[in-house]
């Protein structure tokens, strides 16, 4: 994550999907296209949509940097990705598609050094409430925040999914090491959210609800460090505590 990337080329051909002042939680239907190839539609808010394709991409394992995605085109309710290499990409390369984990994609290990004090993970949950604009006026949305050297990058989206994809988009733009980082955010933890962590190396996820039995599964096979149920400066640590100094 230390090599510097050049800035990809996002085109807004239709500006009106761009929203910056939500007064309510803003929805809509967008297709993705790799290559030329339909990869899916998503319900999401259509703000961040680059951080949004270069986190899914990652978390995917269509990409490793940001270098094999050439160009980023938003057309009306379109999303057109142009990679580096022009081989035609299917879906069904997925690690994870609308809420449903492929069992056949070999699980990646998370093997990281990195710990975080218990004052660290309630004051990261702390500062998302404060950051996360529409999900604290309104509740309609979901947020994260990518944790680490010293930075604090927060994004929502109506997808508690997407919000993650979006924020480790943003923490690859601004070349963050994932495995010295954690990711605090709303919503439950289903296992498809945390194989998008194993996938890209990040050790810690911290929300407020609690992981569900298939995500406790994933977490403690790919390494990862599952922190939920935060209530009244207390949490519960599911898997691999050694992470956590308290």
């Amino acid at each position: 994550m230390n090599k510097m990337y050049k800035k990809v080329n996002i085109v807004k051909v239709n500006q009106d999907v761009q929203h910056t002042d939500d007064v309510v939680a803003i929805d809509t239907k967008m297709k993705l296209f790799v290559n030329g190839s339909k990869l899916g539609e998503f319900y999401l808010s259509p703000r961040d949509l680059e951080d949004f394709v270069l986190g899914y991409l990652l978390d995917e394992r269509y990409i490793e940097t940001r270098e094999d995605v050439k160009n980023i085109t938003v057309n009306d309710l379109n999303i057109e990705v142009e990679l580096i290499t022009d081989q035609p990409v299917e879906r069904d390369n997925l690690a994870c598609y609308d809420g449903w984990v492929h069992q056949d994609q070999e699980l990646v290990k998370v093997n990281s050094d990195f710990k975080v004090e218990r004052s660290q993970v309630m004051d990261s949950f702390d500062l998302l409430i404060q950051k996360a604009e529409v999900w604290s006026k309104t509740g309609g949305t979901h947020v994260a925040a990518l944790v680490g050297e010293g930075k604090f990058i927060v994004r929502e989206d109506v997808s508690r999914h997407v919000a993650v994809d979006k924020v480790i988009g943003a923490g690859l733009m601004a070349e963050i090491d994932f495995s010295q980082s954690f990711i605090v955010c709303s919503g439950r933890i289903p296992p498809d959210r945390v194989v998008k962590l194993a996938n890209v190396g990040i050790p810690i996820m911290v929300t407020k609800a609690a992981p569900t039995i298939e995500g406790l599964k994933i977490g403690e096979n790919a390494g990862i460090t599952l922190i939920g149920f935060l209530r009244n400066g207390r949490f519960n640590i599911y898997t691999h505590p050694h992470r956590i100094i308290l």
